[in-house]
């Protein structure tokens, strides 16, 4: 359940934000899981909730940090667990839209550059598209 040490109450509590069983189970599945997820796959998760308290949950959450929204260009938004020890991109299938994680970042490096030059809260995001190997065949 904890991701880097840092359990669902804990990331809460440092947010100030109520830790609701609604916001806990939310947010557990969103570290336990990686994402993205869209709120209709989160919406899927949670059980005894209902729609428009998972948006408001994750809209607060967008908010104070807590998560990202990742957008691929097809009118979804997306939300993962912003875990500020993992960096990473996606690529997304433009034919079965399957999404992976790209691990590696080069851009880390232009960040330091970036901030060298006096920027603060310096911050990037970057998406591949491409044909997986499934949809290849």
């Amino acid at each position: 359940m904890d991701k880097n040490n840092r359990s669902s109450t804990y990331v809460l509590k440092q947010a100030k934000l109520s830790n609701t069983k609604i916001r806990k189970s939310i947010l557990e599945f969103l570290m336990e899981n990686h994402g993205p997820f869209s709120i209709d796959e989160i919406h899927k998760q949670i059980f005894d909730c209902d729609y428009a308290t998972v948006y408001r949950c994750i809209k607060k959450f967008e908010e104070c940090a807590i998560v990202s929204r990742c957008d691929f260009g097809d009118n979804i938004s997306r939300y993962e667990y912003k875990d500020l020890n993992h960096h990473h991109h996606h690529i997304i299938c433009r034919s079965c839209h399957k999404i992976s994680t790209v691990e590696y970042c080069f851009l880390k490096e232009m960040e330091k550059m970036l901030t060298d030059q006096g920027y603060k809260d310096v911050s990037h995001a970057l998406e591949f598209f491409g044909i997986c190997q499934e949809c290849q065949n």
